[in-house]
């Protein structure tokens, strides 16, 4: 089930913040982007790696190497990758604050779970919907399905007060996203059919340098999703063009600074800020994790134990086998007469 944007900086979403030195975070969870009980850190810490046993196979690697020349060099100071709920939340609030956002998604839509994975539900505790204890976002989010049905359970659901067509949530997100712009004088490049393949680290490994993506569109008139991401995911992430996808290869940088910002908004005085560029985030909200293997970041698996920081945790002690279950969904279609099925012999 999908966790609410209320939950954005209450720990349930994985964001792992990259900025200019690499940030650890030793609750991570890479399985998945809305994993409860993960606290997200912005602290600007640098990584207590053993960097003399990993600078030969993570050394700085110019981007000469590639296999393939890049087509378009973005900047940004903020590279979200993904852009299901938990990128989505990023980049709202990001350009609610007058932040460049640059967002990368593998499918063509954002809102992940709501959307392009076809589970349309909001999944709320039921206190916390008494109380409407969410973000401003999120309930801008619930205000919003509301508005655009007339009210707020049009798929009449009972796993949940508010189900949804996953096409119309994209586009309610996308309108979300496009207003807090407006609202906050934030940029927003979207790059969708993206994935972020490799990544330029610095040569003691505490910098991500730039990101390196590959964007893909369908050749010919082929329809983008003719295919399932199962597919087609391999070839998303390779660099050469296949009789499938047409690619484009995009390198992402921090934004340079502005001449006029304060000394403390760069990384010299003034009269420099124009040759150096500002800190960055990149925000790990893949639903894989990928990125923390890219940027080789200490990361757990499982369920954190139980904490006055963590105060809802099912178990007292870290279990790190119990990750996020997986939910496969299907289409049904209600029919005018019923539909008997019988029961195979090997069920219980």
């Amino acid at each position: 089930m999908t966790q609410p944007f209320s939950r954005w900086y209450a720990g349930s979403i994985v964001l792992l913040l990259l900025s200019a030195g690499i940030v650890p975070s030793g609750n991570t969870k890479a399985q998945t982007e809305a994993v409860d009980n993960v606290s997200a850190s912005a602290a600007r810490s640098e990584v207590d790696l053993d960097v003399n046993s990993d600078i030969e196979n993570h050394s700085d690697r110019p981007l000469a190497t590639l296999p393939r020349p890049v087509d378009e060099t973005v900047e940004c100071e903020l590279l979200v990758i993904g852009g299901g709920l938990a990128g989505t939340a990023t980049a709202y609030e990001s350009l609610l604050s007058g932040r460049t956002v640059c967002m990368t998604e593998i499918t063509d839509w954002i809102g992940g779970q709501i959307t392009a994975q076809g589970t349309s539900a909001l999944d709320e505790a039921r206190r916390q919907r008494e109380l409407l204890y969410y973000s401003a976002g999120y309930n801008e989010l619930r205000n919003r399905i509301e508005q655009y049905y007339g009210e707020l359970n049009p798929g009449s659901c009972w796993v949940s007060v508010s189900c949804f067509i996953p096409q119309d949530a994209d586009k309610i997100l996308r309108q979300m996203l496009t207003d807090a712009a407006r609202r906050g004088g934030g940029t927003l490049k979207w790059f969708p059919s993206t994935v972020v393949k490799d990544l330029e680290l610095s040569a003691d490994l505490r910098q991500i340098d730039s990101a390196i993506a590959i964007q893909h569109q369908p050749v010919g008139d082929s329809p983008l999703n003719s295919e399932p991401l199962s597919a087609t995911i391999e070839d998303a992430y390779r660099y050469e063009d296949s009789a499938r996808f047409v690619k484009r290869v995009i390198q992402f940088v921090p934004q340079l600074a502005d001449a006029d910002a304060p000394e403390s908004a760069t990384t010299g005085p003034p009269e420099q800020a124009l040759e150096q560029p500002v800190e960055w985030y990149i925000v790990e909200a893949t639903e894989t994790g990928e990125i923390i293997a890219l940027a080789d970041v200490p990361y757990q698996l499982g369920l954190d134990p139980r904490s006055h920081l963590n105060p809802s945790s099912p178990v007292v002690e870290r279990d790190p086998y119990c990750t996020q279950g997986f939910t496969y969904t299907f289409v049904m279609e209600r029919t005018e007469e019923p539909q008997p099925q019988t029961m195979p012999d090997f069920y219980p």
